[in-house]
C-alpha cells in the first residue's frame, strides 16, 4: 500500500511526467486563444490511478500496512504533484521559446534545491518542496503522519499554482507585452515573499527563529549556547559545564582548538525538537555551520559525539566538510572514537562482545559505500568507531585526518585495508571479556528499519495506542495494540497492551499475554525487558515462586547492568513477607518512601540506582535526599562500586562537585575487569576537572535572553 516514501517518489515523478507531457501537449495545440484550461484530463487521470493500482495490487500479494493512511499519503503528496507538474509545464510554454523541456528540468531542479539551500545554511534537518512535499530529516523517527501543517502547505501550493497556471494561460493565449512583464513579476514575487515568510508559518526554521524558541543564551570561551527559558538554572549551569568538559577532553583528542565558538541548541524534549529542528529523536550535527543540536534528556550521552563532528570538520571536504565521499562509516567513525562508550561500557569492549557472540561485520564493506546503514545502527556505530579508535591508537590521529579527506586507505597507511582489519580482528579476538551472549543479544539483537513491518505505519498507531493508555482510554488502546500485533510481533505495542491489563487489575491476562509471546522475541534486546515485566506480572498475580526463578534468571543472565541492579533488588524485595508485591503496586512516591527506608539500615547498594532515578522524576530535593546517605559507607563488591559511580554523577548534575569527587574515587577502589575501570576513571577525570574549573567557568559566562 503506498505510504510515506511511495507518495513522496511518486510526487517527484509526476512533477516531471506531467510537465514534459503538458509542454508536449500545449506545443502542438492549434486553437491556443480557448478560454478554458488546456487540461488533458483524461492523460492526466491514468498518471494518478496507474502507480496507485500497481501499489494497491502488489499489497495483495505482501503486506497491507493501512489502505486509510496510504490514501491519505497519497492524496496528499501525490495528487497535486500533476498539476504542479503541469503549472511549470504551462508556464515554460508561455514564456520560454526554445528548449523549454530543458528550462523545465532546470526549473524543477531549481525548486528543489530551495529546501536544500534551506537545509545548508538553516538549524534545520526538514524541509517542504512542491515537487515532493515534506521530509522529515531523519529515518530515526519512523512515526510520520499527515500534520496540519503538511496539508496547509500542500492547499499554499495548489494556490500558488493555479495562480502560476492562470497567469501563464493569459500570456499563453496572446496577452499583451505588459501582461506577460506584470504575471512573470507575480509569478516570482509570490514564492520570494513565501520563502522570507515561512519561518513564521512553521515551514522552515532560521537562526534567528530558533534562538527567539530557545530564549536564553549562554555564552562562554568555546560556547554560545541556547537553551529554553523554563530550564533550571542549576540544569542550566551542570550543561554549561558539561560543554566545557568535553570540549577540552576533544582538544586533547583531536590535537587543536578550534577557532570559533560552537553554537549549541539544547531543547527541552523530543517534542520541541520535532517542531523546529525536524529531528525528534536523534541528536545532530552540522559541521559546516559550527552547530549541534541536543536535547536535555539525551544530552549528556550525545554531546561528545555531535561536538566530535564539529571537530572533525577541520578533516572534512565539501561543503558539508565532511568524510571523503561522504562516507557514513567515517563520519560516524571518527565521532564514536572521540567519545569511545557506550551504555557505560568502552567502544572497544562493545566491539569485542560482538564479535565474539556472532555479531560480526566485514570492515571492508562497512568504510565501503553506504553499507554503513545496512546493519543495526548500534553494530554499525561501535564496529566504526572502535575500527577508527584502533587505526588512531595505532597510525595516529594525524593519519587518520588524511583518510577522512582522502579514502586512498593503502597510500595513507602503506597497507591494504583488509590487512589492518585482519590485526583489528586478531585485537578483538585477543580482548579480554567474560561469556556474554545475553549481553550481546541485548545490544545487537534488532533490526533496521529497513527491515521492519509497515515502520511508519506502525510507529503512528503506537502514538495512537499511548496516548490512549495515557488518557485512560483502555478499551481503545486495547484495540490499537491488538492491530499491531495482528501485523507484527512488536515489542511497545505487546509492552502496552500488557500495561493495559495491569491498569485494570487484570494481571493474570496480563501474565499470560506476555508467556504467550516472549518467546517470540529470543535472541533479541527485548527478550530480557519482557522477562523482568513477565516476573513482575507474576508476584502482582500471586505467582511469586515462578517470578523469583525467571529474577534469579536474569541475575545470572546480566544482560545490562541495570537488568543487573534491578534484578538483585528484586530478589531482596522478594525475602521480606509481602515487600515486592507492595513495591511494585506501589506509586513512585511510596516506592521511594519504601526504598529510604530499607536504607535506613544496612545500605542496599542495587537500590541506589533505582532512587536516583525516582529522586529525579519526583523532584526530590537534593540537600534532604543527600542527607539520607550521610553514614559512613563501603564494602569492595561491585554493588557499591556501580552506587558511588550512580551517585557520583547525581551530585555532579546537582553542583555538589567536591563529594562528586570523592566518591568517584571510592568507587575505583573496586578493581575489576580494564572495561569497567576504565567507566571508573572517566567518571573520576570528569569530576576532579569539573570541581577544580567549575568556578572559574561559571563566573566568567554571560547569560542573555534572546526573545
Amino acid at each position: 500500500m503506498p505510504g510515506f516514501e511511495f507518495s513522496v517518489a511518486n510526487s517527484i515523478l509526476l512533477v516531471i511526467l506531467s510537465g514534459i507531457f503538458s509542454i508536449g501537449y500545449l506545443t502542438k495545440r492549434t486553437h491556443p486563444k480557448n478560454t478554458i484550461f488546456p487540461f488533458p484530463y483524461k492523460i492526466f487521470l491514468l498518471f494518478i490511478i496507474l502507480p496507485l493500482a500497481i501499489s494497491v495490487f502488489h499489497s495483495f500479494f505482501t503486506m497491507m500496512c493501512s489502505l486509510k493512511e496510504g490514501l491519505l499519503f497519497y492524496l496528499v503528496f501525490t495528487l497535486p504533484a500533476v498539476f504542479i507538474g503541469y503549472s511549470l509545464g504551462l508556464f515554460c510554454v508561455a514564456f520560454i521559446k526554445k528548449f523549454r523541456v530543458i528550462a523545465f528540468i532546470v526549473l524543477v531542479i531549481l525548486i528543489v534545491l530551495i529546501p536544500l539551500v534551506e537545509f545548508y545554511f538553516n538549524p534545520q534537518v526538514y524541509f517542504f518542496s512542491p515537487v515532493f512535499g515534506y521530509f522529515p530529516g531523519t529515518i530515526y523517527d519512523e512515526g510520520i503522519r499527515i500534520s496540519t501543517k503538511i496539508i496547509s502547505y500542500r492547499i499554499a501550493n495548489l494556490i500558488y499554482f493555479f495562480i502560476l497556471a492562470f497567469l501563464s494561460w493569459n500570456v499563453y493565449s496572446g496577452g499583451s507585452g505588459l501582461n506577460k512583464k506584470l504575471s512573470f513579476f507575480t509569478i516570482f514575487i509570490i514564492p520570494v515573499f513565501f520563502i522570507f515568510s515561512s519561518p513564521y508559518f512553521g515551514y522552515s526554521t532560521t537562526n534567528s527563529r530558533l534562538q527567539y524558541i530557545l530564549s536564553k543564551e549562554v555564552i562562554t570561551n568555546h560556547f554560545k549556547i541556547f537553551y529554553p527559558a523554563g530550564l533550571s538554572d542549576t540544569r542550566a549551569k551542570e550543561i554549561t559545564l558539561e560543554h566545557e568538559y568535553q570540549y577540552e577532553e576533544l582538544k586533547n583528542f583531536f590535537g587543536y582548538d578550534p577557532d570559533e565558538k560552537i553554537t549549541s541548541y539544547v531543547f527541552a524534549g523530543s517534542y520541541e525538537k520535532g517542531k523546529y529542528f525536524g529531528s525528534a529523536n536523534a541528536d545532530v550535527a552540522k559541521p559546516w555551520l559550527n552547530q549541534i543540536y541536543i536535547s536535555v534528556n539525551s544530552y549528556d550521552q550525545t554531546l561528545r559525539h555531535e561536538l566530535a563532528h564539529v571537530f572533525s570538520a577541520k578533516y572534512g571536504t565539501g561543503i558539508l566538510k565532511v568524510a571523503d565521499n561522504f562516507n557514513p562509516a567515517l563520519i560516524e567513525g571518527i565521532a564514536v572514537a572521540a567519545d569511545p562508550y557506550y551504555a557505560d561500557n568502552t567502544i572497544d569492549y562493545m566491539a569485542a562482545l560482538a564479535y565474539k557472540n556472532g555479531f560480526k561485520i566485514k570492515i571492508e564493506s562497512l568504510f565501503r559505500g553506504l553499507n554503513f546503514f545496512g546493519k543495526v545502527s548500534s553494530i554499525s556505530y561501535i564496529y566504526a568507531g572502535s575500527f577508527s579508535k584502533f587505526l588512531i591508537d595505532n597510525y595516529g590521529i594525524k593519519k587518520y585526518s588524511e583518510y577522512y579527506s582522502d579514502m586512498n586507505f593503502e597510500n595513507i597507511y602503506g597497507e591494504k585495508l583488509s590487512v589492518v582489519a585482519g590485526k583489528y580482528y586478531n585485537y578483538l579476538e585477543n580482548y579480554n571479556i567474560s561469556p556474554g551472549k545475553a549481553k550481546a543479544y541485548y545490544y545487537f539483537g534488532r533490526r533496521t528499519i529497513f527491515q521492519k513491518v509497515c515502520p511508519r505505519y506502525i510507529a503512528d498507531r503506537l502514538e495512537d495506542g499511548w496516548d490512549a493508555y495515557v488518557k485512560r482510554e483502555y478499551p481503545k488502546s486495547e484495540k490499537i495494540f491488538n492491530e499491531i500485533l495482528s501485523k507484527t510481533a512488536n515489542y511497545s505495542a505487546l509492552i502496552g497492551l500488557s500495561e493495559n491489563y495491569s491498569a485494570q487489575k487484570k494481571n493474570e491476562a496480563a501474565s499470560e499475554l506476555l508467556a504467550n509471546w516472549i518467546n517470540k522475541f529470543s535472541n533479541t534486546a527485548y527478550y530480557y525487558n519482557l522477562e523482568l515485566k513477565l516476573a513482575d506480572n507474576y508476584v502482582l498475580s500471586g505467582k511469586s515462586e515462578i517470578a523469583d526463578s525467571l529474577y534469579r534468571v536474569l541475575s545470572v543472565q546480566k544482560p545490562n547492568r541495570t537488568m543487573g541492579y534491578i534484578s538483585s533488588l528484586r530478589l531482596f524485595l522478594s525475602n521480606q513477607p509481602g515487600l515486592l508485591y507492595k513495591y511494585l503496586s506501589a506509586d513512585d512516591t511510596s516506592k521511594f518512601k519504601i526504598l529510604i527506608k530499607i536504607n535506613a539500615g544496612k545500605y542496599l547498594y542495587s537500590s541506589f540506582p533505582v532512587l536516583i532515578n525516582l529522586a529525579e522524576r519526583l523532584d526530590v530535593d537534593y540537600s534532604s535526599f543527600i542527607s539520607e546517605f550521610g553514614r559512613g559507607f563501603m564494602d569492595n563488591s561491585y554493588e557499591c562500586s556501580y552506587a558511588f559511580y550512580k551517585l557520583s554523577g547525581y551530585m555532579l548534575e546537582n553542583s555538589d562537585f567536591e563529594n562528586a569527587r570523592k566518591l568517584a574515587a571510592l568507587a575505583m577502589e573496586y578493581d575489576a575487569d580494564g572495561n569497567y575501570n576504565e567507566i571508573l576513571r572517566r567518571n573520576f577525570d570528569k569530576s576532579v576537572w569539573i570541581d577544580y574549573n567549575a568556578k572559574e567557568i561559571l563566573n566568567n559566562l554571560k547569560i542573555n535572553n534572546t526573545e
